[in-house]
């Protein structure tokens, strides 16, 4: 049992870089109310959906690991909001940054993740991005 968001979101990430299905199954509500959505690719909407998607993550050992930075929390009652960067590796080298939100739910279970939804972080040039519109909405 998860008693604080931190310790679920520890357990997330935990479960992440040492693929363990168990772990990960434990983070998420039973929810099928539950969303996810991985970079460039679709969301995800229920238990069984998402967990066979980390299934599949999970088949090869890929040797990530995320230092998260940039981290900005919301909680209030029974949801916990974590705005995070992650920065990721692959067997020590640096690969992608990407952009998360991660949104818990206090549950008789303790908390559990409903929500996670990861995109790669947009390059930015100054001189090439000046005239483009920084949001698309």
């Amino acid at each position: 049992m998860f008693t604080r968001p931190e310790d679920a979101e520890k357990a997330f990430y935990k479960a992440f870089e040492e693929t363990d299905l168990k772990m990960m199954e434990k983070v998420w509500a039973q929810d099928d109310a539950i969303v996810c959505v991985h970079p460039n690719a679709p969301r995800l909407e229920g238990r069984e959906e998402i967990m066979e998607s980390w299934r599949q993550i999970f088949d090869g050992d890929s040797g990530l690991k995320f230092f998260l930075s940039d981290t900005h929390y919301i909680q209030d009652g029974l949801l916990s909001i974590h705005l995070v960067k992650e920065d990721v590796e692959i067997e020590g080298e640096f690969v992608a940054v990407i952009v998360t939100t991660n949104i818990y739910q206090q549950t008789e279970e303790g908390w559990k993740m409903i929500l996670h939804h990861s995109s790669s972080e947009p390059e930015y040039d100054p001189e090439y991005d000046e005239e483009i519109p920084i949001t698309i909405h």
